[in-house]
């Protein structure tokens, strides 16, 4: 299963989640899948969470090959670059993994 995006059919902007209007030129958008491949382009980790979440919660920014960027939290450390398979949950929540 593929990480829903809307696609700008006016100005071919990406985003993530999808949404019925592009916020750049107010053209409408076209939902669709992209797979979830693609590089890590910054990341935290978060040492101290709310209640109900255990620390440290890795956090990493992905540009998605497909098009669009999607934050994606990790169980692994993470490195700009790093190439990576992101995973929608049922939550509507990303998980990335390492690739390969």
């Amino acid at each position: 299963m593929g990480i829903k995006v809307s696609v700008c059919e006016k100005c071919k902007e990406t985003l993530v989640p999808p949404r019925a209007r592009c916020p750049n030129c107010r053209g409408e958008m076209k939902v669709m899948e992209v797979g979830g491949a693609g590089s890590i382009v910054t990341h935290t980790t978060v040492h101290v969470v709310p209640e109900g979440f255990q620390a440290p919660i890795r956090v990493g920014l992905v540009r998605l090959d497909g098009g669009g960027q999607v934050l994606a939290r990790s169980e692994v450390e993470l490195e700009i670059g790093m190439r990576v398979s992101v995973e929608e949950l049922p939550d509507g929540t990303h998980l990335a993994r390492p690739a390969g």
